[in-house]
């Protein structure tokens, strides 16, 4: 990513639907139906060189050499079923028979020998899933080779207990979503936001995400929910959907509804539904996409940068004050500044922003041992934003100006006031205390 501050320029204006690229397809799903069985002879399969592992819900046949990372797929697959079960609100005892078989390959001639690979599949170049089989190409990261079979095995689980699973936008968010997992001594958890990249070699779809919006190709929800049917073609639009799902799935506006769109998957209305649920909220939403997409990186804690709004009031002629959480994002002070017109800000406070072998003490100037976004780690920063009209283009908060200890600030454009501290959104867990910052009216 450029360093300096960043543009979004064209993230609103990219509405595309990005339906058609003749790049290479990422993964793939099937949609229609389900596949003849397949007559596998386990003995014939053996001496083509493909072994079978056998799970409770997968029997998976491989040509891959034997190893602890290949060899434990089965048992991640196993925990996967109850995790699914408990997101989709599917009573275990209905999938306690359920099994997939599935096919991990290297060589996929073996695999067509043996009458593994039919014929009328299309062509694939990672991953695709079909009826009750599903396929998956050898990786060379193992957590990735991981990934694409928990991310087939979310849809067979969906078309086998939903019915179906949904539009491409939700079909592959899902499928990413609980595709994207941590897998540490035999326990698996699914949904992960992984905190580094070295969690998740081969994924790659932050730096997607990063990537785009870096080269001006970043895209607005409206346009990931209108992706078409062959948008998939290419590897951009699963970072896409991932985002989409992951941020919500978490943000405390978003999460109920979109998490009753699991038993719509089968309504055709299922997108226009979810957004007539978030009318009122929808510009709020975009604008904090808007933060989401300029800022993501690995451990981007949504429901934290969920954007604090309160009904604005005149500021008093007196003046007021207003606290700010060390432990959030952007913060509306409530006040409303004047167009026009100077203002003075002094804070004070004391606040921790981290802790490694020690708690990391900051104050309103922030503390240059760390720097984010080239600017002190924990500096205060604020910025005025209109809510009073719709937002048109880039967010104000996404230009913040520096307020640290003290500062004049000359009001442009009325608004209300802002406040956050300067930190990654990755890194706010561990932040505590809070400023108080007392805001008047510069007469001077």
């Amino acid at each position: 990513m450029p360093t300096g501050p960043r543009t979004f320029a064209d993230l609103i204006a990219s509405e595309q639907d990005g339906s058609e690229s003749p790049a290479a397809v990422a993964h793939s799903s099937a949609r229609n139906g389900g596949a003849a069985d397949l007559m596998i002879d386990d003995t014939q399969a053996a001496v083509g060189g493909v072994r079978k592992l056998s799970g409770k819900h997968l029997a998976l046949y491989t040509d891959v050499l034997p190893n602890p990372d290949v060899d434990d797929l089965t048992a991640a697959f196993d925990a996967a079923v109850p995790l699914w079960c408990r997101y989709f609100e599917i009573p275990v005892e209905r999938a306690a028979n359920w099994q997939l078989t599935g096919f991990l390959m290297e060589e996929k001639n073996r695999f067509i020998g043996a009458g593994m690979l039919p014929a009328d599949l299309p062509p694939f170049p990672n991953g695709y899933h079909r009826g009750k089989y599903l396929w998956v190409y050898e990786q060379k990261d193992a957590y990735y080779r991981r990934h694409l079979l928990l991310h087939e095995g979310t849809h067979a689980f969906m078309e086998e207990f939903l019915g179906s699973i949904g539009p491409p936008w939700y079909a592959e968010g899902m499928a990413e979503l609980l595709g994207t997992h941590r897998w540490q001594d035999g326990q698996l958890t699914l949904a992960h936001v992984p905190q580094d990249k070295s969690e998740t070699p081969g994924w790659g779809r932050v730096k997607i995400i990063q990537d785009e919006a870096a080269a001006n190709r970043g895209l607005m929800p409206q346009a990931i929910m209108n992706f078409g049917p062959t948008a998939h073609r290419r590897v951009e639009p699963y970072g896409w959907c991932w985002g989409l799902a992951a941020f919500l799935d978490v943000h405390p506006r978003t999460q109920d509804a979109f998490r009753q769109l699991r038993g719509m998957v089968r309504d055709p209305e299922l997108t226009s539904w979810f957004q007539q649920q978030l009318q009122a909220d929808w510009q709020d939403l975009n604008e904090e996409w808007q933060l989401f997409v300029m800022n993501l990186d690995y451990g981007y804690d949504v429901g934290r940068e969920a954007i604090v709004r309160k009904d604005a009031q005149h500021l008093p002629p007196e003046g007021a004050t207003a606290s700010v959480a060390a432990d959030r994002g952007w913060q509306a002070t409530g006040f409303r500044l004047e167009g026009g017109t100077t203002y003075r800000l002094e804070a004070n406070g004391r606040y921790q922003v981290g802790q490694s072998s020690g708690i990391w003490w900051c104050e309103p100037n922030g503390i240059t041992l760390h720097y984010h976004q080239g600017r002190p780690l924990g500096l205060l920063l604020g910025a005025v934003r209109d809510d009073t009209q719709p937002l048109a283009g880039l967010t104000p908060l996404a230009r913040p100006e520096v307020i640290g200890a003290e500062t004049t600030l000359r009001v442009r454009t009325p608004g209300t006031l802002y406040l956050r501290i300067n930190e990654s959104a990755a890194r706010l867990s561990d932040n505590a205390g809070q400023i108080d910052v007392r805001i008047t009216r510069d007469e001077s």
